[in-house]
């Protein structure tokens, strides 16, 4: 298990913070699915670490689940400075990856911040070696400097009515490349299937053994800046070990 990093709590010193999870049948389905899932990883991955994060605090919520395959490379590029980076930061480059190159006035207009804020952030990213400066505008680093994480999949677990946990693994696509929900029950009915199809959203069953009923779409990372945020907590996380 050297090649896998598990955070089921918080880590206060990289701005990690994570829900307290309740004991139950839920928690034993999560848990059950985390070792089967390492182990799947250990045995078909060769050349990627894992990061898996149980009930992570972000924007939208507490997703029970979060497995982020990264380059073991990450610490190659990193800096110290990248500490220091906080949800502002990461906004403004997640906006210039999108958009770059660009002007701070641009950047100010687009994300609606205050100026002040903006300047600070485009400074920090600068001197933690994310971006530069090119006929007086800004524009990101080559990407395998900045994110090393490969596969960010998220997942919902739920005790029995899988649709109710729907509508949350597809909120949880702003920020992953793939996103499941995963169930107690063995055999979702056909229509269940066809509406996690249209969405784009995965399933996995337990059943006798975990199932994966429906595969998720595929989508590309960094979509956001809590895509963004995973890589950060990981890369900061090994510089202090």
């Amino acid at each position: 298990m050297d090649r896998i990093t598990i955070f089921n709590k918080a880590v206060e010193s990289v701005g990690l913070h994570t829900r307290h999870s309740t004991e139950g049948k839920e928690l034993e389905l999560v848990n059950g699915f985390i070792d089967y899932y390492c182990q799947n990883f250990l045995r078909t991955n060769r050349m990627r670490n894992l990061a898996v994060f149980v009930e992570p605090y972000i924007a939208s919520g507490f997703p029970d689940i979060v497995f982020a395959a990264y380059n073991p490379s990450i610490m190659d590029n990193w800096s110290a400075e990248r500490a220091g980076l906080n949800v502002a930061d990461l906004k403004v480059l997640s906006y210039l990856l999108s958009v770059a190159p660009c002007n701070g006035e641009q950047i100010i207009a687009s994300l609606k911040m205050p100026e002040v804020q903006v300047f600070t952030s485009v400074e920090k990213l600068f001197d933690a070696k994310l971006i530069e400066r090119t006929n007086k505008k800004w524009c990101t680093r080559k990407m395998s400097n900045i994110y090393s994480i490969q596969k960010l999949i998220s997942v919902e677990a739920k005790i029995g009515d899988v649709r109710k946990v729907a509508a949350q693994s597809f909120r949880n696509t702003w920020f992953a490349s793939q996103s499941y929900a995963l169930t107690s029950a063995a055999a979702p009915q056909e229509s269940t299937i066809t509406c996690f199809k249209k969405q784009g959203i995965g399933l996995y069953c337990k059943g006798k053994n975990y199932e994966k009923v429906v595969e998720a779409q595929r989508l590309p990372l960094p979509s956001s800046y809590i895509s963004l945020q995973f890589n950060e907590w990981i890369g900061n996380f090994m510089m202090k070990q």
